[in-house]
């Protein structure tokens, strides 16, 4: 399988999560060089954050918005359920966050939108009653759509923030050993609001001449907004989604440029 062959791709991953979309593209036969735009740093708990965990049987559901949502929220769940309450109806924003809890014997459900806005159109949200509670697990800063959302119904939305994304030390020195070479990355992959404003910062007028790869239709206007190029869009941040977007596009790509190509008759 070599349907990327040769094309250059920036893979801006977390470190602990980017190996297996590098592998992945490696295996299309694309060029891939590593650029962690984001890193995890665990926040502690505030007391109210502790109560709500201790409240967990008191919410009808709980959201987890990414996998390391899920594996830091379920450590600091241990400590007061030993055993999963059987009345929370669990809910995950896209396959990689479900498998997490899956492997803590959880059932999730999931949107087929990896986004707040897929999350909302679950059947289940057009069963709401006034009273009923929703728990988020989630990082520091992310959107509020789905309190907003909720709270005109009387739903009750807890949020609890367990860690926040940064940028590595280590990146703006990256960038500048790749920015020095003869050949820029024809594609960089952003999969989050800050990736992308970790990628403008450390980028500057070179981002905007590499195309970016994103995953959702919002992230997209996001970086158009920005001065970016016209984004590829995959269905989510899994390898096979983010393969399948590259290939449709190489293959538009060459599709456009057969057709400009001039007929020669003999």
């Amino acid at each position: 399988m070599a349907d990327l062959l040769g094309l250059n791709v920036l893979n801006t991953r977390p470190l602990a999560r980017a190996v297996s979309l590098q592998n992945a593209l490696l295996a299309t036969g694309a060029r891939v060089q590593q650029l962690p735009l984001l890193e995890i740093d665990a926040l502690p708990l505030t007391a109210e954050a502790q109560q709500w965990l201790r409240d967990l049987d008191r919410y009808r559901w709980a959201f987890v918005v990414s996998p390391t949502a899920a594996e830091l929220g379920l450590q600091h769940l241990a400590d007061y359920w030993p055993q999963w309450p059987l009345d929370v109806q669990w809910l995950a924003v896209g396959d990689s966050t479900a498998q997490v809890l899956r492997q803590h014997l959880l059932s999730p459900m999931i949107p087929d939108e990896e986004t707040s806005e897929g999350l909302l159109r679950l059947p289940i949200f057009q069963q709401l009653h006034r009273g009923d509670r929703l728990l988020v697990l989630r990082g520091e800063g992310g959107r509020n759509l789905v309190r907003e959302h909720l709270i005109t119904q009387g739903v009750r939305v807890d949020y609890i923030e367990l860690y926040r994304r940064q940028l590595p030390t280590q990146t703006a020195s990256l960038w500048q050993q790749i920015a020095m070479m003869d050949v820029l990355p024809d594609v960089v992959i952003l999969t989050s609001g800050e990736s992308l404003h970790h990628w403008l910062t450390i980028a500057g007028a070179a981002a905007k001449t590499i195309i970016p790869l994103v995953i959702s239709p919002r992230l997209a206007i996001l970086a158009e907004n920005a001065g970016l190029k016209t984004c590829i869009i995959a269905k989510s941040s899994r390898a096979n989604d983010i393969i399948d977007a590259l290939i449709t596009w190489r293959n538009l790509q060459k599709h456009d440029i057969d057709d400009n190509e001039p007929t020669h008759r003999r």
